[in-house]
């Protein structure tokens, strides 16, 4: 399990620390069970794959797709919010209308 933690984490573009910052734990706590030194409790496993959208069955037995989700679409959207996030509430309110416009603009293609 803990490779597969690591391939986890390097998927995601993620550094020790900022993966563990996420999670609650230190770049150590991260390190050890990356390495096989700690086995991650029950409860930070289920933490992870929820914070992460790892696929839990995955995570335990290696069978299966790695993620629940699109990781791109995911990330996308992480991205959006993110950035609408930093704008003005007048700007947001432009921004989600807009997002509604092409929404009705796709639906009719």
């Amino acid at each position: 399990m803990s490779a597969r933690i690591k391939s986890v984490r390097e998927a995601l573009h993620l550094s020790q620390r900022e993966f563990g910052e996420k999670l609650g734990v230190s770049r150590d706590v991260i390190s050890n069970i990356e390495y096989g030194r700690v086995k991650p409790k029950d409860l930070l496993l289920h933490h992870m794959c929820q914070l992460y959208k790892i696929n839990e069955h995955w995570l335990q037995t290696g069978e299966g797709e790695m993620f629940n989700d699109n990781l791109e679409e995911s990330r996308k959207l992480d991205e959006a919010v993110k950035i609408f996030k930093t704008l003005r509430p007048e700007f947001q309110d432009y921004a989600l209308q807009q997002i509604k416009n092409l929404a009705e603009l796709q639906d009719k293609c």
